[in-house]
């Protein structure tokens, strides 16, 4: 019988709610308190439950954090410009509550300060700390949504990306702008209702206030969005740049005349989420991927001095800590303040101080300081205990030389000698695999496969010109399309992996989501290397998905470079049911029902040619769940999930 305290007890579908994952970390300016907020799935409640943990010094002998509010919605913590007071939104009643603790007060001196009927998604303290101004989706007609679906007036659309994945209609319940007033508990709605407001920050003066928008004509045929100003006590409204990019999460600079954000190329899509400045006189868009062409996290940005800002970037299979150092009439320069064989996943600091979540392929998130000696520690490990009762194998990178490119890829190894059956699991679209924690990869090396996964051309992580290898032949900056050269650099990293690892290879199997779920249909249909795969929440059809999608029509046009309505053809050619008669191996085609980034009908199509061609598949539909079930789909489903993919690959694999 195993033990559970000797660090060999196998990783199982249903323990994934034992682990926590710290989201964001928070240093109190001015002072040593350091407050980290947590969540984990609860399948008793079918929800994700948080904590608020206030770690009251950040020094060796700090304790055990005093717990300040926990349950499911508890979010958006935000310590005031000046520290001393905490704000944070906890969900009541289908609503929101906006709480507070000031000074030194213990728990019980928490207190609710105002009440929304909706959800809020952002929090921002005025400079000055007598307001908030958060950002909540409200409905345009509540009685309507109120109102059963088999009563409901049916909707007269007249615009397009009228619904989002993972929200559902978008077109009558826009994200609005409010300013709530700390000390009264008022709420003010600022939003004029006409589009969707968000991405707010108040200006350094706290006059104004800074958001992202939509204001355009045909706004709703492209991504792309504009930067606003709004002043609140008159409702002036001033836009700030043009709209050929998507801009995310502006920080206005300490002085006041710029702010930092994240830009996405649109006009010229596809494109890293790089650094950008934006001169809040002239609205003049600096693009800093001359300096930096990685992507950034949202939310990560934060001005340092009155020169230079940190961020969070992604690079070739990490997430670092980087500082971009940005002096008017100067170059602009990058430094990497931390880095390593992990992800580094939050991050603040504070007077020299700083504190980050970090995680890797053996090591569930934790918080880790700075030490007195310029090194780091552990501050905060809410897994601890669950590193120690589980085996949890490293992985190992693999760089592999493809023509004289370079393509990262690792593996993780279960017990015993092998030779081992192999999982290749493939990321979707947009993003970079390395360096990160998963359960899911190790629920599979308990139960005895390698597992191997790798960045191919087209990822993220390597920077635009590396993404751009997936467009097509036709588009404006042409590529080897979908299927291709991604393909062929997957193909290459297996036979690598092969050569020089004990892998069984008639026993190779393939997995992946959204794009990854793709080019696991490309792989089955296009080569022999695959016993069996999953694909997962794909689009196999992209002449069908190409107006159903929500991202349509402007992702597909980019990629692609044409309308679907103007030639067929490369929308076609880069579709894995274009090539499904060569698909033989068994293969679980699963999909959520309420995916509107690719609309379940992709997996039905699939699922249909198979059939008809009397191939082993099966469908696995998943309710209510949108396109990030494997991120956040109920607990429940996430382990029934599990549990089918192990038996999945448990009876297709078993040689």
């Amino acid at each position: 019988m195993t033990s559970v305290l000797d660090g060999t007890a196998p990783v199982r579908p249903e323990d994934l709610e034992e682990i926590w994952t710290p989201t964001a970390v928070l240093w109190e300016p001015g002072r040593r308190r350091v407050l980290v907020t947590q969540s984990r799935p609860d399948s008793t409640a079918n929800a994700y439950v948080s904590s608020l943990c206030l770690h009251a010094t950040a020094e060796g002998d700090a304790g055990e954090p005093v717990v300040l509010d926990s349950g499911p919605g508890v979010r958006l913590a935000r310590f005031a410009p000046e520290g001393g007071a905490l704000a944070w939104v906890a969900a009541r009643d289908g609503g929101s509550v906006i709480r507070m603790l000031s000074g030194e007060a213990a728990i019980d001196g928490v207190r609710d300060i105002a009440e929304l009927p909706d959800a809020v998604e952002e929090l921002a303290w005025s400079p000055e700390g007598a307001s908030l101004a958060v950002v909540a989706r409200v409905p345009v007609d509540r009685a309507w949504f109120a109102t059963p679906v088999d009563r409901r007036a049916p909707l007269r659309l007249t615009t397009l990306r009228s619904s989002a994945d993972g929200i559902g209609w978008t077109v009558n319940n826009r994200r609005q702008i409010f300013i709530v007033d700390v000390a009264s508990g008022d709420v003010r709605c600022v939003s004029d209702g006409t589009a969707d407001d968000h991405d707010v920050a108040w200006t350094v003066d706290g006059a104004h206030l800074l958001f992202t928008s939509q204001r355009q004509p045909d706004w709703d045929l492209t991504e792309a969005n504009a930067l606003h100003r709004l002043d609140p006590a008159s409702g002036a409204l001033q836009t700030l740049t043009d709209t050929t990019r998507e801009i995310i999460r502006p920080v206005p600079s300490p002085d006041g005349t710029r702010v930092a954000a994240i830009a996405v190329d649109i006009a010229h899509y596809p494109s890293s989420a790089f650094p950008a400045l934006i001169d809040l006189t002239s609205g003049e868009v600096t693009d800093l991927r001359g300096v930096l062409d990685r992507d950034l996290t949202p939310g990560s940005l934060a001005w340092v001095s009155p020169d230079a800002f940190v961020a969070l970037a992604g690079s070739e299979g990490r997430i670092d800590v980087v500082e971009i150092t940005c002096a008017p009439g100067r170059p602009a320069s990058v430094r990497t303040l931390l880095t390593g064989p992990r992800q580094i996943t939050a991050f603040d600091s504070s007077e020299g101080r700083w504190v980050a979540v970090e995680s890797a392929p053996s090591t569930p998130p934790r918080v880790i300081v700075a030490d007195d000696a310029g090194g780091e520690r552990v501050l905060h490990d809410p897994n601890a205990a669950y590193r120690d009762r589980h085996r949890l194998p490293d992985a190992h990178h693999v760089p592999v030389d493809i023509d004289g490119t370079r393509v990262d890829a690792w593996i993780a190894l279960p017990d015993g000698e092998g030779p081992h059956p192999l999982i290749v699991w493939l990321q979707g679209g947009g993003t970079q695999y390395g360096y990160q924690w998963s359960h899911e990869v190790h629920t599979l090396l308990s139960d005895g496969y390698a597992v191997a996964w790798m960045n191919p051309r087209g990822s993220a992580g390597y920077g635009t010109a590396w993404m751009k290898v997936n467009a097509a032949p036709g588009a404006d900056e042409p590529g080897q399309g979908w299927g291709n050269r991604d393909l062929d650099d997957i193909v290459a990293v297996v036979d690598h992996l092969l050569a020089g690892h004990p892998i069984d290879a008639p026993r190779v199997g393939v997995m992946g989501g959204s794009y990854g779920g793709m080019m696991t249909a490309f792989l089955l249909a296009r080569t022999d290397l695959f016993a069996a795969g999953w694909a997962e929440r794909g689009c196999y059809n992209l002449f069908s998905d190409a107006a159903t999608k929500d991202e349509a029509p402007w992702f597909f046009e980019k990629y692609l470079g044409v309308s679907h309505l103007e030639d067929a053809a490369p929308y076609w050619d880069a579709s894995p049911l274009k090539y499904v008669h060569g698909i033989t191996a068994p293969l679980a085609i699963v999909h959520s029902e309420e995916d509107r980034r690719c609309a379940i009908q992709q997996a039905e199509e699939l699922f249909f040619a198979l059939r008809v061609l009397g191939r082993p598949a099966e469908f696995i539909r998943f309710p209510g769940e949108g396109h990030s079930l494997t991120r956040e789909g109920t607990p429940v489903h996430r382990r029934q999930r599990g549990e089918i993919l192990l038996e999945w690959f448990g009876e297709t694999l078993s040689g």
